[in-house]
């Protein structure tokens, strides 16, 4: 005891703290969010991930203001989900790190494990949601190169749109996303359940939509999901959301050329 209490005193650790910091040098999932998120990514913000950190904070940054169509109390509401995900991540990593320590991957640890992705999940979507709302916004110009590849996809941005809007209003709780494909170099909308459940691998999000009752309720209702999908195209970034687009490219075209 004496030894243990000595070398906190010197900034030392004893030897189970030092094995619960050991497990936190691995990788973390890989779905963190990905380095070309241009202003979204944790990596510009605290550093690259790593496995069971415990140090993740909230974005204060990402939190909009001043929206048309969704209220202060609906972001102030929601915003308390986003700041639980952050703190549940940090708690998880904490508890498997002291699991992988005594080396006990029994039940416990496969069920956190499995919570891990959830939470973390929810943490990174939220981030990319919240971080492209900015009130008083246009829609990109055709001749930028957003809107030329959502020509080529979908026959333009607002073919495009009536497609992300009709599955963004589909019943169900979940996300829509626009991700991009870094092997066929498409844009493709998809529906995400669960947070973790149903990306397609490697594809990078591009926008990011939280459909989830609480991200409406407070200013719509149970039933206000249209006039909320409406609200958001009023309050989409677009210009971060190109150059999101415009760093996913780039990514992809180096990872071709390794």
């Amino acid at each position: 005891m004496k030894n243990d209490e000595s070398a906190r005193k010197h900034g030392r650790k004893n030897e189970a703290e030092s094995r619960v910091d050991e497990s936190s040098d691995e990788s973390f999932p890989a779905s963190d969010a990905p380095s070309w998120t241009s202003g979204v990514s944790r990596g510009e913000a605290a550093g690259a991930a790593s496995p069971g950190r415990t140090d993740y904070e909230v974005r204060a940054e990402l939190k909009p203001k001043g929206l048309s169509g969704i209220g202060e109390d609906q972001i102030a509401q929601h915003w308390k989900l986003y700041e639980g995900y952050v703190k549940n991540v940090n708690l998880l990593n904490k508890k498997l790190a002291a699991l992988r320590a005594a080396k006990d991957f029994g039940p416990e640890f496969a069920e956190l494990t499995r919570r891990l992705g959830f939470e973390y999940d929810g943490m990174i979507l939220h981030e990319h949601y919240f971080g492209v709302l900015k009130a008083g916004q246009k829609a990109p110009s055709e001749e930028g190169a957003l809107g030329k590849q959502l020509k080529k996809c979908f026959g333009g941005f607002e073919a495009w749109k009536e497609e992300f809007t009709a599955i963004a209003k589909m019943r169900g709780v979940g996300w829509a996303i626009l991700y991009f494909d870094p092997r066929s170099r498409q844009l493709t909308n998809h529906w995400i359940g669960l947070h973790e459940d149903g990306h397609p691998s490697g594809f990078a999000p591009i926008l990011v939509l939280d459909v989830w009752e609480h991200a409406f309720m407070v200013d719509a209702g149970a039933d206000g999901r249209p006039k909320y999908v409406e609200a958001f195209f009023k309050n989409v970034d677009w210009a971060k959301v190109e150059r999101c687009f415009a760093d996913a490219e780039r990514a992809a075209g180096i990872a071709a050329a390794a």
